[in-house]
């Protein structure tokens, strides 16, 4: 990343298949259609004729990069969660912290907290609550007649639904929408969820969301499901995606947008470690999340696989400083795989790209500190549901603009926008 990547006002690059090929929307009007192409040019948010402007104070990928890691005022993006505990078939869990309205009583809302938190299980964080049983009876009680819009939100490796960037998001669509149910999906291990079996959460870890947004569709058939994902979450949507694509027939997902995905797994390994931000900041710092997970739940692990997690592959996590040898010593066993980079051969999402066939808006900047920055850009002119925002400034899951606020909220915000209204 060199001196011609500084600065704050972004250039715009959109990749799109041509207007010809481009796939048709139904509209409200009757008989009416309208292109995926066409669509994508009447967002404001996205005006490849403007600049992109951005914070001048973060004038790099990797200042917007480390002002998302730490932006966690507890003032700003003030969201309020209700938590259920989602059980998968193989005995695993994960949370799904639904967004709910402002309690009238915030000493109500601490001490239903404290009542309903399940024995054994972490402390939340701030404004988060396990639901009570009656609410989670009301929660999932199955609609023909609901046909408002739900937005699922898929973190990154070292977040939930804690995050600036996806209250953000969540306060956002809340603010701008009537009826939608906003809900993050906390993967295994995750923003204080436990782990009950060996399996922790991988970019393959397809099925998990699978299996989520099967259940919604059984109770509530006529919502429209909107999903984005954030870094990793990108990747796994991404994948999901194209494994649907492959499937064929009706679709679980009618639009979903991809901020900052790493659409290959071991150019993204190198690419972090070829830079001081990637090598001594970011990647530790990932680094040390995950060897958390693992530390915080040794128990249940090491139970389960004693050959995987022991004392002496503990030992061997204080000293490890990056994702791939993370993933080379833990994940890739839990997945059947010889060592990190075969992990990632099969994992990274280019593999399945061009098998998606969900209208899917993609964010990605060629200064992200993070993840790889060659982008899919002749596949996104081949698959007609793609559309690639391609800019050389924001970083890795930043575009901070002037007040603190993320652009990539609002482009996503918007371009859901327009899928409700057809």
């Amino acid at each position: 990343m060199g001196i011609l990547n500084w600065g704050f006002r972004s250039n715009i690059k959109i990749h799109q298949v041509p207007e010809s090929k481009s796939i048709e929307l139904p509209s409200k009007k009757s008989g009416e259609t309208i292109t995926f192409n066409q669509l994508i040019s009447t967002l404001n948010t996205i005006d490849p004729s403007k600049k992109l402007w951005l914070n001048p104070l973060l004038f790099n990928g990797s200042l917007q990069t480390l002002y998302y890691t730490s932006a966690n005022s507890p003032d700003k993006f003030v969201i309020w969660y209700g938590r259920e505990i989602f059980n998968y078939k193989d005995g695993g869990v994960c949370s799904l912290d639904w967004v709910i309205e402002k309690p009238e009583s915030k000493e109500e809302f601490k001490k239903i907290g404290e009542e309903t938190l399940p024995e054994g299980f972490p402390k939340l964080h701030p404004r988060t609550r396990y639901f009570t049983k009656e609410e989670l009876e009301n929660l999932n009680k199955p609609s023909i007649e609901n046909d408002k819009p739900i937005l699922v939100i898929l973190h990154g490796m070292g977040g939930g639904s804690h995050e600036a960037l996806i209250r953000d998001f969540a306060q956002v669509i809340q603010k701008n929408t009537d009826g939608w149910d906003i809900v993050v999906i906390n993967n295994r291990g995750c923003c204080r969820t436990k782990v009950t079996t060996e399996k922790l959460f991988t970019a393959l870890a397809t099925d998990d969301v699978r299996e989520v947004l099967t259940d919604f569709k059984s109770k509530w058939p006529n919502r429209k499901i909107f999903i984005t994902g954030f870094s990793l979450g990108a990747a796994i949507l991404a994948n999901f995606l194209g494994e649907e694509g492959e499937k064929g027939g009706e679709q679980l997902v009618t639009a979903a947008c991809a901020v900052s995905c790493p659409w290959d797994f071991i150019d993204s390994a190198y690419h972090i470690e070829s830079s001081y931000t990637g090598k001594y900041l970011l990647g530790p710092g990932l680094t040390s999340f995950l060897t958390k997970i693992v530390k915080n739940n040794y128990r249940e692990i090491s139970t389960h696989r004693p050959d995987l997690v022991n004392e002496e592959v503990m030992k061997k996590l204080k000293t490890i400083k990056s994702t791939w040898q993370f993933d080379d010593l833990i994940t890739c066993k839990t997945s059947n795989f010889q060592n990190a980079f075969e992990y990632y051969r099969e994992a990274s999402p280019q593999n399945k790209i061009l098998s998606i066939k969900t209208p899917l808006l993609i964010i990605n900047s060629t200064d992200d500190p993070a993840v790889g920055c060659r982008l899919p850009i002749l596949d996104c002119k081949t698959n007609p549901y793609l559309c690639l925002v391609e800019t050389d400034l924001g970083g890795h899951l930043g575009y901070i603009d002037f007040n603190g606020e993320f652009w990539c909220v609002k482009a996503a915000e918007e371009f859901f926008q327009k899928f409700a209204d057809l």
